[in-house]
């Protein structure tokens, strides 16, 4: 087949797309010059603004001025002062780790002793805990606890 014989099926529906598209750009065109009829202007009815707490809630449905109510109103409150809750007068310690053997308990407090730390053995009931602390404020108690975790060691918190 050649290019020749494909053109004549395709002439029909170029005809009919060209008609259609004059059509169309022709109903636009008429549509953009018409004059648009022109409607009497309206005008909005606005209702008076009720001005006491009875005008307002005889006013009518619909109209509504919680703003105006809100900012020019005082609603007196009766606050309770909450008492301050009790310092907590416990010491603050960290464990760092715990173990079962002392040998193990103190090749661990050599490492914290290395990091400038003053472990403390704690043996109780057959394990041997190392305890850092007391911490009189809460940010040196951060500057270890960072320290311990930068160098992978676990921690908990105790409080006495």
């Amino acid at each position: 087949m050649s290019k020749h014989s494909d053109l004549p099926a395709l002439r029909p529906r170029l005809i009919v797309l060209a008609l259609v598209s004059l059509l169309i750009g022709g109903v636009l065109t008429y549509i953009a010059t018409q004059d648009a009829p022109e409607s009497p202007a309206i005008q909005p009815s606005v209702p008076a603004v009720p001005e006491t707490v009875e005008q307002q809630s005889n006013a009518p449905s619909g109209t509504f001025r919680f703003y105006d109510i809100l900012v020019n109103t005082e609603v007196p409150v009766e606050v309770e002062p909450v008492p301050d809750k009790p310092k907590d007068t416990r010491q603050v310690f960290l464990q760092v780790a715990s173990f079962r053997d002392i040998k193990d308990a103190e090749a661990a407090r050599v490492k914290l002793l290395m990091l400038n730390l003053d472990p403390v053995i704690e043996t109780r009931g057959g394990w041997h805990r190392l305890i850092v602390g007391p911490f009189p404020e809460d940010r040196k108690r951060f500057v270890v606890q960072d320290q311990l975790a930068r160098q992978g060691f676990e921690y908990l918190t105790l409080r006495r």
